[in-house]
C-alpha cells in the first residue's frame, strides 16, 4: 500500500516505520518539519515529498501528531480530496473527532489511539486500538509487526475512548507522582518519598528525577489532558480531574 504519515514524531515515526517493515512505501512532508523530524523520517525509510504529492498518490494516510494538531491536518488532508483510507491515530475527545471525520468527508475513517511505547519489539507491547467499520483493514496493514493492533469498536470513537481511558490512568499517575516528588522537595523529604518504593504501588516513586525526566513530553501530555477532560464531561464524568492535572505539564513546559 501506498501511506503518507503526518508528522513522524516519537511515535509517529515508529509506526510508520513498522509499515515500511511490513512492505509498504510509506512518505512524508517534510517542509517545515524540524532536523530532529527529519532525522527520524530518514532512520523509518520514509519517503519526503510535496502535500500535493504525498496525498494525492496515497492510498491510506495516517495522523498521529499532538493532539492539537489533529483536526487541522485533517482539514488539510481533506480540502486536497483525499478518498483513501483515513488513520487517525490521536486520542481526541468525541467533539474534536467528529471535526476531524468531517474534514476528511470523502475518506474511509478510522479511529486509532496507541497504548504504550513506540514499537520496537521489546518486552513492553505497542497496542494500536482501532474502531470503524473499516478497522479490520487498518489492522491488516501492521501485520506481521512489533504492532499489535486490537479492533475495540464498529464505530468510531470506541478506540479513542481507550486509548483515554488507560493514558488517564498511567499519565494521571505520572502527574501524581511529579507532585509528590515536587511536595516533598519542598519540605526537604524526597528520601523519605522515594523509600516508600518497596510499596507494591509505589513503583511510580523510585526516581526523583521523573519531573525533569517529564519535562521534554509535558508540551505534548498536556493538550492531551485538554482532550481527556472533554471526554470525561462527554461521558457525564468528572472531567475537572483531568483540568486540574493538565496544570502539571503546564508548568512542566
Amino acid at each position: 500500500m501506498r501511506i503518507t504519515v503526518f508528522h513522524p514524531g516519537a511515535m509517529g515515526s515508529r509506526l510508520a516505520g513498522e509499515l515500511v517493515s511490513a512492505g509498504h512505501t510509506v512518505s512524508w512532508v517534510p517542509e517545515g518539519r524540524s532536523q530532529a523530524s527529519v532525522e527520524r523520517a530518514e532512520a523509518a525509510g520514509l519517503v519526503g515529498l510535496p502535500f500535493e504529492e504525498a496525498v494525492a498518490g496515497a492510498e491510506v494516510v495516517l495522523c498521529s501528531c499532538a493532539p492539537q494538531g489533529a483536526v487541522d491536518i485533517a482539514r488539510q488532508v481533506g480540502g486536497a480530496g483525499f478518498t483513501g483510507l483515513y488513520v487517525e491515530a490521536n486520542p481526541l475527545s468525541p467533539v474534536s473527532l467528529r471535526e476531524a471525520q468531517a474534514a476528511v468527508p470523502g475518506a474511509t475513517f478510522v479511529d486509532a489511539g496507541v497504548i504504550g511505547p513506540p514499537p520496537s519489539g521489546g518486552s513492553s507491547p505497542t497496542h494500536l486500538m482501532l474502531s470503524g467499520g473499516a478497522a479490520g483493514d487498518a489492522a491488516a496493514l501492521w501485520a506481521g509487526t512489533a504492532v499489535t493492533p486490537r479492533v475495540v469498536g464498529a464505530e468510531p470513537g470506541a478506540a479513542s475512548a481507550a486509548k483515554s481511558a488507560y493514558a488517564l490512568y498511567n499519565k494521571g499517575k505520572a502527574a501524581l507522582a511529579v507532585l509528590a516528588f515536587q511536595l516533598a522537595e519542598k519540605h526537604g523529604v524526597t528520601d523519605a518519598l522515594v523509600a516508600q518504593q518497596v510499596r507494591a504501588d509505589a513503583g511510580s516513586l523510585r526516581d526523583p528525577e521523573l519531573p525533569e525526566q517529564l519535562r521534554s513530553v509535558a508540551w505534548r501530555w498536556g493538550p492531551e489532558f485538554d482532550e481527556l477532560a472533554a471526554t470525561l464531561d462527554d461521558a457525564g464524568l468528572e472531567g475537572d480531574v483531568a483540568r486540574a492535572l493538565r496544570q502539571v505539564w503546564t508548568k512542566l513546559s
